[in-house]
């Protein structure tokens, strides 16, 4: 049989009750948090309620099993998946959140940020997130441009007899050419990464130069005691030679012959035929008419050889005016 209790007015009197007695149906619950694990007893309705009642606080972004308004159920089990903050730059600012998507992809759509185009993140959207990741948006945009570099003129040479023998001188000017390219410049948040040549066409063709030299022959006269008449004046190296220098003993049948078979002398100089021609009549200043009756291995170009006597031991190596007299060839040197 139980035992009576019997309690006095005064035991009563300093008895320390409770301000609020609750009656009513209580259930067992376990709430699994992490990797903690509770057992509560609950007169609450809602899932919500015997989680703040248990003193559980969330984010806005954890998930929790049953949904936070489901009723709740004897015995039932409540699962809190907690979502874990993240970093995401983009456009300029840094936003914090939380989130417990897996994927970039998840974590930019609950955060209501979109891409275009050929936008792209850093770690890639469909990549696996680690446990407090950095997501950087970077914003992809492409501009064209027409770039246009010159293309170069080439240079003709051509005769012309509206300029004299030695002068040059353009007849039509070079214009440069232009080739056009469309180019597609690529944009990551505002700084150019790369260039990619789209199209290039000719826009314009390039014109050469022509640069005439004279062929007219124009006849001079020079006033010497013998009165010459000239039709060109050249520019040339002059130096002299004998019988003596051309490496020819005395004795040698061919000593003192010139390539011309003319005697080697005063008044046979040495030039280069492809420059002055062979058995043409020159005049030089300080040495007076030559016939351009020899030639040397090493007489060439814009040189000529004057022919000196053995007698006459005169060497001379400088740069003076040779003047070619009439009649001129035919064929018009350039």
């Amino acid at each position: 049989m139980p035992t009576a209790v019997s309690s006095s007015p005064t035991q009563l009197a300093t008895t320390n009750l409770p301000r609020t007695l609750e009656i009513g149906a209580f259930i067992t619950i376990t709430i699994y948090d992490g990797g903690t694990q509770r057992l509560v007893r609950t007169a609450k309705e809602t899932v919500a309620e015997a989680l703040d009642e248990a003193g559980v606080s969330l984010f806005t972004a954890d998930n929790v099993l049953p949904s936070p308004t489901s009723r709740l159920l004897p015995d039932m089990a409540i699962t809190i998946h907690r979502s874990r903050p993240v970093t995401i730059v983009v456009d300029g600012r840094t936003v914090q959140t939380r989130s417990n998507q897996p994927t970039a992809e998840g974590v930019l759509a609950e955060a209501g940020i979109g891409l275009i185009g050929y936008d792209y993140t850093v770690p890639a959207l469909d990549e696996l997130l680690p446990q407090s990741p950095t997501i950087q948006v970077v914003r992809v945009t492409e501009n064209l441009e027409v770039v246009d570099t010159p293309l170069p003129y080439e240079s003709i040479l051509q005769p012309t007899d509206t300029l004299e023998l030695d002068q040059r001188g353009v007849l039509q000017a070079g214009v440069e050419g232009i080739l056009r390219q469309r180019v597609r410049v690529r944009y990551e948040n505002g700084v150019e990464v790369g260039r990619v040549v789209d199209a290039e066409w000719v826009a314009r063709e390039s014109q050469p130069e022509i640069v005439g030299y004279g062929t007219a022959v124009v006849v001079r006269t020079l006033e010497t005691a013998d009165y010459l008449e000239y039709w060109r004046v050249v520019k040339m190296r002059v130096t002299s030679y004998r019988p003596d220098t051309s490496g020819r003993e005395d004795d040698d049948p061919a000593y003192g012959i010139t390539a011309s078979g003319l005697p080697a002398g005063r008044g046979v100089v040495a030039v280069d035929p492809t420059v002055v021609p062979f058995m043409s009549q020159v005049f030089v200043p300080g040495y007076g008419r030559a016939i351009a009756g020899d030639t040397g291995g090493g007489v060439l170009g814009r040189w000529v050889d004057l022919g000196y006597s053995d007698d006459l031991r005169r060497i001379c190596a400088v740069v003076g005016l040779r003047r070619c007299l009439l009649p001129a060839p035919r064929a018009r040197p350039q």
